[in-house]
């Protein structure tokens, strides 16, 4: 019975995705006219379709035509996505016929990809391409990408490449470099990867379909996902004019889509530098949360900048903002090696924020590095923060002032001393008590130390 349960589910499953492909078929088609197929033959003229709905048509006729051809692909689903701890149940084929079911939209997603997939394998074989396989391709990829989805974004971004390379969809293009990370690399191989270049008519095609997912109201999300994978792989971003995208859609899009495209700005520079800048512009003068993404990409970018990076940080920590100062405060721990004059200023400028925040996260994130590189701290910082009040500060700086017993006593010294003559009698009396748990001779000794100007211990 096993069988016959399988072919009632494969039929069900067969059509949900007819149903599917129709739907995203004509989606697909709003946007008229569809762009030409970046290969063709020279003895077979492209006809170019002038009705969406027999285009739609086809598409199905295409999809009912291989009947086998979905059993296989459900069965490489099947073997993806169903669990291994399954195969320990009473009726493994029971089970996974019926996670398969519950997962039925993804099942059908996952199958017209490779329905697709097919199509475009197809439509761009360089020795015989398929025209009319490549109008419903492109068709139901325009469709498609109005999903956001995992599979979108990886099997979407790879076949969109593939058109713009006007090369047969399967491994990623490119492939590894040869070398002894290789297993079967031999130092006599004279054979050459090929470079991978963009194409023309494939350009354009691949354009086409991203400007309809940037036009779309609001832009589409897996587009983001997209550029990345582009910045990512770096080949198309010259051609698809990935970063004058992202200023498009950062400039007046949606703020959460702009905190994503806020990610993407440190990759940015290694491609365009004058089109990151502009990017970086853009998005500092959104809403508060895109520039909070952008203080969150701040380390990365200092990564790949350098000292060049540091106006970025100065703009951020001087934001009206206080959450962006705050998230940028993180950054300034990477900032000792390459600057250590300007960090201490900006440190000044920080500890002494009238935001108690921002002074937290100062005291918590860099405080530590500030006094490894100034451990006589002649700004005052620790003093400030010893007298702000603050219990959250107070019991940071207890904690690094501590460690500074047995590693630097002369510096501690200095500092004890300095927040004694800043404050009154008392100010001293969480340390000593902290100190005199750890050892009540040694907390004795520096107490009389500080206050009765004793030997330092």
């Amino acid at each position: 019975m096993d069988w016959r349960e399988q072919t009632r589910l494969s039929q069900r499953l067969f059509e949900k995705t007819r149903e599917a492909l129709q739907i995203a078929m004509i989606r697909g088609t709003t946007d008229w006219p569809l762009p030409e197929p970046p290969l063709s033959d020279p003895d077979f003229p492209v006809l170019i379709p002038d009705d969406s709905e027999r285009l739609n048509q086809m598409a199905v006729a295409l999809l009912e035509a291989n009947r086998a051809a979905f059993d296989r692909d459900l069965e490489k689903i099947g073997e993806s996505l169903i669990p291994h701890r399954l195969s320990l149940s009473a009726d493994p084929a029971r089970e996974g016929r019926k996670w398969l079911e519950r997962r039925g939209n993804e099942v059908t997603e996952r199958a017209l990809y490779m329905r697709l997939e097919t199509l475009l394998t197809q439509a761009l074989d360089e020795d015989a391409p398929d025209a009319d396989r490549w109008w419903v391709a492109i068709a139901l990829l325009n469709g498609l990408s109005a999903n956001d989805s995992p599979i979108s974004r990886q099997q979407g971004y790879h076949l969109m490449e593939s058109i713009a390379l006007a090369r047969k969809p399967g491994a990623w293009h490119g492939g590894a470099t040869p070398g002894p990370h290789l297993v079967d690399w031999s130092d006599n191989s004279s054979s050459e990867m090929k470079k991978v270049e963009s194409h023309p008519g494939g350009v354009f095609a691949a354009g086409w379909l991203l400007d309809r997912m940037e036009e779309a109201d609001p832009p589409r999300p897996v587009l983001v996902e997209w550029l990345n994978l582009a910045l990512a792989r770096g080949t198309l971003v010259q051609p698809l004019t990935i970063l004058s995208r992202l200023n498009r859609m950062s400039s007046d899009g949606d703020p959460i889509l702009a905190s994503r495209i806020a990610s993407l700005l440190p990759r940015s520079y290694d491609f365009d530098f004058d089109g990151a800048v502009k990017l970086e512009k853009t998005l500092l003068s959104r809403e508060t949360n895109v520039r909070c993404a952008v203080a969150g990409a701040l380390d990365e970018i200092i990564h790949r900048r350098g000292t060049s990076a540091f106006q970025l940080l100065d703009q951020l920590l001087n934001d009206s903002a206080p959450e962006v100062v705050r998230i940028a405060v993180n950054s300034l721990r990477l900032c000792f090696a390459l600057d250590p004059v300007g960090v201490s200023k900006r440190s000044l400028q920080v500890a002494t924020h009238p935001d108690i925040d921002i002074r937290r996260q100062f005291t918590q994130m860099v405080l530590r590095d500030y006094i490894q590189q100034n451990p006589q701290d002649d700004l005052g910082l620790t003093t400030s923060l010893w007298l702000d009040g603050d219990e959250i500060i107070r019991t940071r700086v207890r904690e690094l002032l501590l460690h500074m017993v047995d590693e630097r006593p002369t510096d501690l010294s200095i500092i004890l001393k300095r927040i004694y003559s800043s404050g009154d009698r008392d100010v001293l009396v969480d340390f000593w008590r902290v100190l005199s748990v750890r050892s009540e001779s040694s907390a004795i000794n520096w107490r009389l130390h500080i206050e009765e100007n004793s030997p330092r211990p």
